[in-house]
């Protein structure tokens, strides 16, 4: 069963890969030249991104900067494996390339289900277009809400 989004505590979750592999850390610092904080917000939005995906059970599309951290936990196959099936109970895959048109129909729905849960996104994390998208959406309308 898929945990609650409200109710979870993703910063804690990412406090248990990293005591079991503290690499993982230096591996997302490394592919995106920041520094430890900045790999850390985005090993927590990595955890956000895919209980979204379990939550919805839908194919989501994540940001470059996050795609790209993704790939670092990915390569940790046997954690990665393990810590989908733990929290979600199956394993996540991640579903590259596809029509550009699919692919930004499933970021803008990325972003709604987020903004539905968790409110503003970090522009550094998921782009000038996700904070753009998050202002226009203040009336209610584009988050389902009345």
């Amino acid at each position: 069963m898929v945990p609650s989004l409200q109710q979870t505590d993703h910063a804690q979750w990412v406090d248990e890969l990293l005591t079991q592999e503290p690499h993982l850390l230096e591996k997302i610092q490394a592919s995106q030249s920041v520094e430890s904080q900045t790999a850390r917000e985005l090993l927590v939005e990595i955890m956000r991104f895919l209980h979204l995906i379990a939550f919805y059970n839908r194919r989501l599309t994540p940001s470059l900067a996050l795609d790209l951290a993704w790939h670092e936990f990915i390569l940790f196959t046997s954690m990665y494996a393990a810590f989908c099936q733990q929290k979600f109970g199956r394993f996540i895959h991640h579903h590259p390339g596809g029509k550009e048109s699919d692919n930004q129909r499933n970021f803008q729905k990325t972003l709604q289900l987020y903004m539905l849960h968790w409110g503003q996104p970090d522009e550094t994390v998921w782009g000038h277009f996700a904070t753009t998208m998050f202002k226009e959406a203040q009336c209610g309308s584009c988050l389902g809400q009345s």
